[in-house]
Parts: structure tokens; sequence; C-alpha cells
């Protein structure tokens, strides 16, 4: 008796923790030491910048690259590095340094401090020079698929804009956004013109905009960083706070829906098998239930009415949600509105979750509990996103 009564008063105590603490997705790992990323950083040395400003833009790259961020790739046997390629312009481009040229912090310290603050005696600022020999660094540092798993960033700091016929950089920042190049812009506003830094800021890609009077731009650019290096492998989908709008907020967890049929069980070992660490989808809240349904829906190859399977099943007295193999299962906190009507059904067999467009006429799905043996649907799989935490060959 005294037992069974210590056991009610634990299950009510993890019932209240849980209350306080309802399961969430993880976010991108944010350890800047653990970047692993391709950067071009890319300086508009033109009159109009100053000799102060450079001398600040050199000040700034030192810090954002500091506090422990492994630079280059020869002294280290941890694969997540960053190296750091530098392009100066004005009407022409310099390449300063290959993404090869740096490899220790105390290098790039000293080389930026004297490459930088040399001001040029040019007038004219072609941020397009600039981009294309940073297209050009990237392009060479991929050499024999060097690091093709390794995403790549462009950081431009410009004090002008000019896009005059052949000098429009707007072609050229959309190829290599389009390819999955990042681009952050840093704009200087020397002379008070808005139109300028509005136009430098249109080149970046969604949330990467900055000007040098934000007043914790450092931070803001090595979140541009860990943004950058938070992905998902080829095929699988990047669960965000909004379904397809790229600049949403990134969660680490990266999605795939599987159009073959497998009853639950072996649906679930499929995840496993199919990546390392990954498992059967969760929906800890509507949010993330509603964003893999959208993701369904934008799959031709599910077709109405929908019905797939989720990492929900009923164990050892009560739900819970699958997770990576030797991780434990994360308790289910129940959630009345995405459960169809009538479910879940009481039964001794139907221990397993999957979610069903109820009504053919409504799109949308609920949660239904059906066998996990007998009953072939298709289903998606989860692992966690590449990030500063997870390498990703």
């Amino acid at each position: 008796m005294l037992l069974f009564a210590t056991w009610l008063l634990l299950l009510a105590t993890s019932s209240e923790i849980l209350a306080q603490n309802p399961p969430t997705d993880r976010s991108c790992g944010n350890d800047l030491s653990n970047l692993w990323l391709d950067v071009v950083v890319v300086v508009d040395n033109s009159i109009g910048m100053t000799q102060a400003g450079l001398t600040e833009v050199a000040a700034q790259i030192v810090t954002i690259f500091g506090g422990g961020t492994r630079i280059g790739t020869i002294a280290y046997s941890d694969k997540r590095t960053v190296r750091v390629g530098l392009v100066t312009y004005n009407n022409q481009a310099t390449v300063q340094a290959d993404l090869n040229r740096f490899q220790s912090a105390d290098d790039l310290f000293n080389s930026v401090f004297q490459i930088l603050p040399k001001l040029s005696a040019s007038d004219e600022v072609y941020l397009a020079k600039g981009l294309d020999a940073a297209e050009s660094v990237l392009s060479a540092g991929r050499k024999n698929a060097t690091r093709s798993n390794y995403k790549q960033l462009v950081l431009i700091y410009a004090s002008d804009y000019r896009d005059d016929g052949e000098e429009d950089p707007r072609p050229t920042a959309e190829r290599m956004k389009s390819s999955g190049v990042s681009i952050a812009t840093v704009a200087f506003d020397q002379t008070g013109n808005e139109g300028v830094v509005k136009a430098i800021g249109e080149i970046a890609s969604p949330g990467f905009n900055f000007t040098n009077e934000d007043a914790d731009l450092v931070r803001e650019i090595q979140g541009a960083m860990i943004k950058t290096n938070c992905f998902c492998s080829s095929l699988w989908h990047q669960y965000r706070k909004e379904f397809g709008v790229d600049g949403s907020p990134k969660y680490g967890v990266c999605l795939k829906p599987v159009a073959l049929t497998a009853a639950w069980a072996p649906a679930k070992l499929g995840c496993q098998n199919m990546i390392k660490s990954g498992y059967m989808v969760t929906e800890f809240d509507k949010q993330k239930h509603d964003f893999v349904f959208k993701l369904i829906q934008n799959d031709t190859s599910f077709p109405e009415p929908y019905v797939y399977h989720i990492g929900l099943s009923y164990v050892n007295g009560g739900y819970f949600w699958q997770q990576p193999v030797g991780h434990a299962l994360v308790p289910f906190q129940l959630n009345d509105s995405l459960w169809n009507p009538g479910f879940p059904q009481q039964s001794s067999s139907n221990t397993a979750v999957l979610n069903q467009q109820a009504i053919a006429t409504e799109i949308s799905v609920g949660w239904q509990n059906t066998n996990q043996y007998t009953v072939p649907e298709r289903y998606v799989c989860e692992v966690a996103s590449c990030d500063t935490d997870t390498y990703c060959e």
C-alpha cells in the first residue's frame, strides 16, 4: 500500500513538472566554437568607407570569429572548422585571401589588420565586382568536392550602392542565393542616404540585412552564421515557425515524408534505419502538427484522403513520443483538440497513432489510434538538424 501511494505521489509530481515544462522541439545548435562554415568577407574599401570605417570593420571581423572558433583546417582533428576568405572592392575587386589562406585565429587577426585599413584612392563602388570575386573564391574552395557538405556565407560591408548596367549586383546575388549561399549585408550609413541602405539590404538573405548603427551588430552577424550553419540534409525539410517562409525562425529539426506504405512498427524501424538518430515525427503542439500537414499537402505522393503514421504510441499505460534510439521516450501531454472525434479509443491492440483526414470534404487531419502491425500507411520521419551540435558528413 505504501509503495502504491509513493508511486501515485511520483506520478502526480511528474505530471506537475510536465505541465510546467511541456516538451518542445529542439533549437538550432548555437555553440560559436563549433561552427563549420565557409565564409567570404567582402569589404568596400573606397574613399566613402573612410579610414575609421575600415579600422572598425577590421576590429569587428576579428571579434566575430573570436571566442574559440576553429579557423582553417590544418591544425584540427575536429571537422567543425571555419574557413574565411577576404575580398576588397571599389571600382575593381581584389581577392586578399582565399579560403585556405588563414589557418588560425592569430593568423586571421594579424592579417586582417594589415590588409583592411588601407583605403583605396577610388571613390567608385561596384558591389557587383565584390560579389563576383566572392563567388569565384567560394567556387575555388569547392574544387574536387572539397567541403561540399559545408554551408557558405558571404558577409558584405558596403558604404554605397550602384547598379549601373552591367554593374548590377542583383543577378549575381540571386544566383548565389538560389544555389544555397547565404548573404549578410552591413550597410555603413556614412551619408544618411536611406535609399542606399535599403538597396544594400535587399541583396541580403531574409533577415540578414544589418547596418553599422545596430546596437549589437557582432551578435547579429554571429546569429546569421549560426542560422546558416543550421540546415537539413538533401531531401529533408527544415521545420520552421511558418511553413514556406524562408525568413521564418528555424528549429533544429528536419522532417521527411515517406511515400512507401508500412505498418506503424516497421515504419518506426524505417525511420531509425533511414538516417543516423532518425525517428518517427513528433507533434508536441498544434504548430508542429499543422506544419507537418502542410508538408504532406505539398507532397504529390500523398493522396487524399490524407493519412500517415506519426511517432506517438501507447506504451506501459500511457502515450509516449518517439525519440532517437538510446534516448528516453517523451511522455505525451493531453491535447484533446488534435484527436479526431471519438478518439483515442480504449483498445489493447490499437496502440499506434496516425493522422487521419476524418472528413473527406474538410482539409484537416487529426489523431487516431490504430494497430501498429496491420495498418499500412505512409509516414513521416524526423531527425536533428545539421548544426554546431551535429556534424553531418
